[in-house]
């Protein structure tokens, strides 16, 4: 007995040398492309940061990040956690056929402060969100469209068998507070009987719509313009499976590696080469950048990901009407279908460089003919964009 407890107190002091020593031999990794997201790097020393904290939490986050084996003690993490019969983990919930969905988020309250970990949505920043959108509709002198793309766990809570009370109360919430004049594009219910009926219109991975739910979005969209009779019929698109190995990012945070990869579509027409697509004022090879396909984002390959400012447009110059999209990324495989009919001017809300919330000035400067905002809930109630909209 007593020899067990000394071999327990070696083990677990060479466990602790190992990844001290490991730590101090390792470079610092700056991103993760497990989860995702860039990781922290060891913060300056100031007297501000050791007053008020920031230094020693941002101290605690560096030692999180950088700890040797992080991404396998995730995965181990993930696996005890459900084993206990929590049914999720770091707010990730798992569902059927390996759905993935996210329950907690940092709320942004309307004053500005954040409560992290929430599983409730703040009324007040949902009424000023609305505000915005009503006052760039007021400044808007072309028509003006508001799809209000739904999280995952709106759309999915079939698979979860997850009440949708809080989604739907997000739903009045918003619908309440937009002006009725305001055209809101509805699609979390339609995607949400989609999903019940067995179809995979948001990944099981990722927190984005599949190409055939931004299909459906498409759909919405046209009718809501008044081209229905415009809608390309989905048996005209060819269907191309470019990946079948997209972990996105609901499996980066939710630990659970056993959870199996996506497939990746495009819906091509055999016209992808008729449009010169540009980039912050670089020019693009098309509609699709497939060499993220060999990376773990596979999303990106839709217009390469983010960026501040993307056109697309006919190669031949022929003008078309011009419809601007202040977005966020489901915006990015919605517009592959918009561009058949439309112009594009794509501006990224979330933009850290530039601010896109003069909506009546950039139409204006583009010269457009319609607006289109596409956003996804999640943003409107853990960011402040819309708030800030004119």
């Amino acid at each position: 007995m007593k020899f067990m407890s000394w071999a327990t107190v070696l083990l677990f002091l060479a466990a602790i040398a190992g990844f001290s020593v490991a730590f101090i031999l390792l470079p610092d990794r700056t991103f993760s492309e497990q989860e995702n997201r860039g990781l922290r790097t060891l913060p300056a020393l100031s007297w501000q940061g050791l007053r008020t904290g920031e230094f020693s939490s941002a101290v605690n986050d560096y030692f999180a990040d950088q700890l040797p084996l992080r991404d396998m003690l995730v995965g181990w993490k993930g696996a005890v956690e459900l084993a206990l019969g929590k049914g999720e983990n770091d707010g990730i919930l798992l569902g059927a056929g390996g759905q993935l969905a996210r329950r907690r988020f940092d709320m942004r309250r309307a004053d500005g402060s954040t409560l992290t970990d929430a599983d409730v949505f703040d009324p007040a920043t949902v009424a000023a969100a609305c505000a915005g959108i009503n006052r760039a509709a007021a400044a808007l002198s072309c028509p003006f469209d508001v799809l209000l793309t739904g999280r995952s766990i709106d759309v999915t809570a079939p698979a979860f068998g997850y009440p949708t009370a809080f989604s739907d109360a997000l739903l009045e919430s918003v619908r309440q507070g937009l002006d009725p004049s305001v055209r809101r594009i509805e699609t979390v219910s339609l995607l949400r009987e989609r999903t019940r009926a067995g179809e995979r219109v948001y990944y099981r991975t990722d927190h984005h719509w599949t190409t055939l739910g931004a299909y459906y979005a498409y759909c919405e969209v046209m009718k809501a313009c008044g081209m229905e009779e415009q809608i390309i019929p989905a048996e005209r698109f060819t269907r191309q499976t470019v990946s079948d190995r997209f972990y996105g990012t609901l499996w980066s945070a939710g630990g659970m590696k056993w959870v199996r990869p996506d497939t990746v579509e495009f819906w091509l027409l055999g016209n992808e080469g008729d449009f010169a697509v540009t980039a912050d004022g670089k020019p693009l090879p098309g509609l699709y950048a497939r060499e993220w396909l060999r990376k773990k984002d596979c999303y990106s390959a839709f217009l390469d990901g983010t960026h501040d400012v993307v056109t697309v447009r006919l190669a031949s110059g022929e003008p078309r009407p011009t419809l601007l999209l202040p977005k966020d990324s489901f915006a990015n495989s919605l517009a592959p279908f918009l561009a058949q009919h439309f112009d594009l001017v794509l501006l990224n809300l979330s933009s850290t460089r530039t601010d896109f919330t003069d909506l009546s000035g950039a139409a204006e400067r583009y010269g457009a003919d319609r607006v289109l905002l596409v956003y996804t809930l999640g943003n409107l109630i853990t960011a402040d964009r819309l708030q800030r909209l004119r």
